[in-house]
């Protein structure tokens, strides 16, 4: 007996053992809190991992900041932390009201792909949810608006004063010497003025994006009214008017800023000309009273367009699309013919409406017009492609994309979409 209870106690002793090694091995009939860490993390991982990501994030701010030198002014960092971080430009949507008691339909586009207006009293740009990037009081008794891409510049006309804008803040308001005829400002920022002059007619003055000027041209023959500055600003194209055998005389002039003399000079008997713009492309339009002009500006020729008689009711001229007209037979403007041409100069589409033209527009091979309460849309064979209903004080139309329309009212600004 005693034999084999030594017996016993080797087994016990050899499965207490196994039990203690089975310990090392594997741990499933133990509960997943008590599992031991072999190998804890190091006590100060987590402070390393922020130091190396502030250091990282630092050091992309700094290129930043190198790379956008010129842009961090004052102004420019006050903007951002108002209405980008803060939200002050969120907006409550449209439609909204604007600043003023009344806005030239001249005075209404876009800037940077979102609306800007100069009413009576006030320039300013609105986010696509009626928020406010900026608004500046103006005292301009006859305020003119012209823009391109994110640039916008108001000129006070048979005045002196100006202001220059981009989407996000005013860039500079200023005043000359002589009384302003026009102006009008690159893509780049590159701004110009037309004005009179103590010795000529008037005066083209071309200013850099620093303000410093650049290039002036003096004209002694014609009383200049139009102009427009090219996509870069190394050209522009003016228009001018003059008497002459008991008729008028208008004249176009095409100038390069890296020239002293004019690089390209039209002369148009019996037409006044209401507007000029110079292509994206390099091309240009002029639109006048019974004719309109083409410049393909590399060639040096000039094509006219004639209105056969017909009476224009209403145009619009786009840097990035061509010229759309409305050509009506009647006194009254109603049954108007739809033309648009593209930046070669060809006719592109073709249209006609029972209806009377108020506001037009157009974006590559689609083009639309607000007649009464509607808008319509237009594809480049004429056929009708959408339609939106707009309040019966709708005045103007800006087309923003294919679908998308701001539309500038009596009392206010609406955004509509057209399906």
């Amino acid at each position: 007996m005693k034999k084999n209870k030594g017996k016993y106690q080797k087994e016990e002793k050899k499965t207490g053992k196994m039990t203690e090694k089975r310990k090392y091995m594997s741990y499933e009939d133990a509960p997943l809190e008590d599992y031991p860490d072999d190998e804890p993390a190091p006590a100060n991982l987590t402070k390393r991992f922020l130091k190396m990501f502030l250091i990282l994030f630092l050091s992309v701010v700094a290129v930043m900041a190198v790379l956008n030198i010129e842009k961090l002014t004052p102004d420019n960092i006050a903007h951002w932390f108002q209405y980008e971080l803060l939200g002050k430009a969120e907006g409550d949507g449209y439609p909204t009201k604007f600043s003023g008691s009344v806005i030239n339909d001249g005075n209404f586009d876009l800037v940077g792909g979102v609306p800007a207006y100069c009413s009576d009293s006030s320039i300013a740009v609105l986010n696509t949810n009626a928020g406010i990037y900026h608004e500046d009081q103006h005292s301009y008794a006859d305020p003119v608006l012209s823009t391109n891409g994110n640039y916008g510049i108001v000129c006070n006309v048979d005045a002196t004063g100006f202001t220059l804008f981009k989407k996000e803040s005013v860039l500079k308001t200023d005043s000359v010497s002589q009384k302003i005829f026009a102006a009008d400002v690159s893509s780049n920022g590159i701004y110009a003025l037309l004005t009179k002059s103590d010795d000529y007619l008037a005066c083209l003055t071309v200013y850099r994006s620093d303000h410093l000027e650049k290039y002036k041209y003096y004209f002694a023959d014609y009383y200049m009214n139009t102009l427009s500055v090219n996509q870069n600003g190394t050209r522009a194209i003016l228009t001018g008017i003059s008497a002459r055998n008991g008729g008028i005389t208008s004249v176009i002039y095409v100038l390069d800023f890296s020239q002293n003399n004019y690089l390209q000079k039209y002369e148009v008997e019996d037409t006044f000309i209401y507007a000029v713009s110079y292509l994206d492309n390099g091309n240009a339009f002029c639109v006048g009273n019974n004719q309109s002009f083409f410049i393909d500006i590399n060639s040096g020729t000039k094509t006219d367009i004639s209105y056969n008689g017909r009476t224009l009711t209403n145009f619009v001229l786009r840097r990035s699309h061509g010229m759309l007209l409305s050509l009506s037979d009647n006194p009254d403007g109603r049954k108007c013919d739809l033309l648009a041409y593209d930046l070669g100069g060809n006719q592109s589409c073709a249209a006609s409406t029972g209806q009377q033209v108020l506001s037009l527009d157009l974006r590559d091979d689609r083009f639309a017009i607000l007649s009464s309460d509607k808008i319509t849309v237009y594809d480049r064979d004429g056929n009708v492609r959408a339609t939106a209903e707009v309040s019966t004080d709708a005045r103007k139309i800006v087309c923003c994309d294919y679908q998308t329309y701001y539309v500038l009212r009596k009392s206010g600004i609406d955004r509509v979409r057209a399906e």
